[in-house]
């Protein structure tokens, strides 16, 4: 349903999930489960704008948003203390931020600059602790309210380039070939770094954890990513000319091989 924001185009869903094993009688409930969006919004597009927009006024900005609860009980010994210590909440914000720029050399290559914002709120932390007593990891459980953030920023170029082979004296009129490379920078910082942890998981053996592990929603990975990346998509299509039909009509499209190509990246931060 619309929320009926004036002049904000969103959307708000509400769901409830229910499930339960027979065999161990346990029972998982999610209320609520909420989502909400607002569509792309232009803040610096004039209401009356004449003519050409200038660039600025492309800059486009949007909001994905997700709530969730969770909480478990046994139908054979149901106990409010219990539920209460199984509830489980989360959240994540995702903000999106795009810019629609001029094509450039002549209109050929389209540029598209991109930045991305997200957070998470997390409900509780899961630290692991070797114990060298009983040679096990003990798990600590912190509830309260966590946050976890990731930034993104990237700037891509496309284009397309046609060819055509005509036939002659043929119910094949033509053969089209399309080839869309596109080339892209990408950077990431690390906002993650501060909630992973190295613990001995046995003897002589360590690990590398996030202590959002496990939650409703775990928190972003650690590493800083800038990169570049490059694929090249293919389509080739053909007309053809029916014997039953006449004039236009006559004319059909026939996709002879849709969508292939390959793609590859490398991370130079890595």
């Amino acid at each position: 349903p619309m929320i009926g924001i004036p002049g904000v185009p969103d959307d708000l869903t509400l769901s409830a999930n229910h499930n339960q094993n027979n065999l161990t009688r346990l029972i998982n409930v999610s209320l609520p489960d909420a989502g909400f969006s607002v569509s792309t919004l232009y803040p610096f597009q004039g209401k009356n704008s004449v003519g050409t927009a200038k660039w600025y006024e492309k800059l486009g900005v949007a909001y994905n948003g997700t709530l969730r609860d969770q909480f478990s009980f046994y139908d054979t010994a149901f106990k409010l203390k219990e539920l209460i210590d199984t509830l489980q909440w989360g959240a994540m914000h995702s903000f999106p931020v795009t810019l629609a720029l001029p094509p450039i050399l002549g209109g050929a290559v389209i540029v598209s600059p991109g930045l991305s914002y997200s957070q998470v709120w997390i409900a509780q932390k899961f630290r692991r602790k070797w114990n060298t007593a009983t040679q096990k990891s003990d798990t600590v459980i912190t509830k309260g309210i966590f946050t976890d953030h990731q930034l993104a920023f990237a700037l891509s170029f496309n284009t397309a380039l046609f060819g055509t082979y005509a036939f002659k004296n043929s119910r094949l009129i033509a053969i089209r070939h399309v080839i869309r490379p596109s080339l892209s920078l990408n950077y990431k910082p690390d906002l993650s770094k501060k909630h992973y942890y190295t613990d001995t998981v046995s003897s002589g053996f360590a690990y590398r954890f996030s202590e959002f592990a496990g939650a409703l929603y775990p928190g972003f990975s650690e590493g800083k990513t800038g990169g570049i990346g490059f694929s090249i998509d293919n389509n080739l299509e053909m007309k053809w000319r029916s014997r039953k039909d006449t004039g236009e009509s006559a004319i059909r499209k026939i996709k002879l091989i849709d969508g292939y190509g390959f793609s590859s990246g490398y991370n130079f931060l890595r």
